[in-house]
């Protein structure tokens, strides 16, 4: 068989820059250097203009990240015409809160300086998580222009962001251990925070989004499953009620049945609600 195709060019193709490094830090108890990297999925067809850009923060108990497990599915978002970094922090065997904080903000610096290597909108800044991942996206969020979490290089470049998109995460470490409905879980708590939650309530308050919020704070979207057996789904309740508290623009979406890190989290209906969202704030 033989063929003559006139095919349209209907959609761009994607660029992946993998496993850059955005930072070094402290590894091995101090005694050597661990490089901290991000991969970048970007369009190639299409840069005439400077695109938002999502910062991803994969989960994983704060015991153990990889920022590419999720790529396949991050995809949807490059199409919808967003640049996407998913960022490796470190884990609570490297390092105590709010080591993993230090890092994504280091990471936004990094790629706000290079803006036009990347095609970025460095004040068209997204950060989102999934479980730990998305504690660390709360986190960066609210702590917009807390300069005492800017630490490494690029600190001439803000690390401030225009939303946030937690899905199912984790909000004050001390009511998760509590309410949730495993044990399995617990220890992630102490290790992240160096100390038993129950112990320890100043620590506790510094990886706490309530403690931050503000008038100020950017919208939020939340994403939260109503089965969620290891973060319980009244936390994300609690931040959104506390959000619209302060008079910052919030939705909490709730997936009837679904389960902590739940395929139901990866349709193209929650795409569409994501990019809905970002399109109305990111355009304001």
């Amino acid at each position: 068989m033989k063929k003559t195709l006139h095919i349209s060019n209907e959609r761009p193709g994607l660029w992946q820059d993998t496993n850059v490094t955005y930072a070094q830090v402290p590894g091995w108890l101090g005694h050597t250097t661990l490089d901290l990297q991000l991969t970048v999925l970007r369009q190639f067809e299409d840069q005439s203009r400077p695109l938002p850009v999502i910062f991803w923060f994969g989960g994983g108990g704060w015991m153990t990240v990889d920022h590419n497990v999720h790529l396949p599915n991050l995809v949807d978002f490059v199409r919808a015409g967003f640049v996407v970094v998913s960022v490796q922090y470190r884990n609570s065997n490297q390092a105590v809160w709010p080591a993993q904080l230090e890092d994504a903000k280091a990471a936004i610096r990094y790629i706000k300086a290079r803006a036009d290597d990347y095609q970025i909108d460095p004040k068209s800044v997204v950060v989102m998580g999934e479980s730990a991942g998305g504690h660390l996206a709360s986190m960066v969020a609210v702590t917009n222009g807390q300069k005492q979490f800017d630490v490494g290089d690029h600190l001439d470049q803000s690390s401030a962001v225009q939303a946030a998109i937690p899905w199912y995460g984790v909000v004050n470490p001390l009511s998760a251990k509590q309410n949730s409905e495993t044990s399995d879980f617990d220890f992630v708590y102490r290790n992240l925070l160096g100390g038993e939650p129950e112990d320890h309530p100043e620590l506790v308050s510094q990886a706490d989004p309530h403690t931050f919020i503000s008038d100020a704070t950017v919208p939020f979207l939340l994403l939260h499953g109503t089965a969620d057996e290891v973060v319980p789904v009244a936390d994300s309740r609690s931040l959104y009620d506390d959000l619209i508290r302060h008079g910052v623009d919030a939705d909490l979406y709730e997936l009837t049945g679904a389960h902590h890190m739940d395929e139901a989290f990866m349709q193209p209906e929650i795409v569409k609600i994501i990019v809905a969202f970002l399109n109305k704030h990111l355009n304001n």
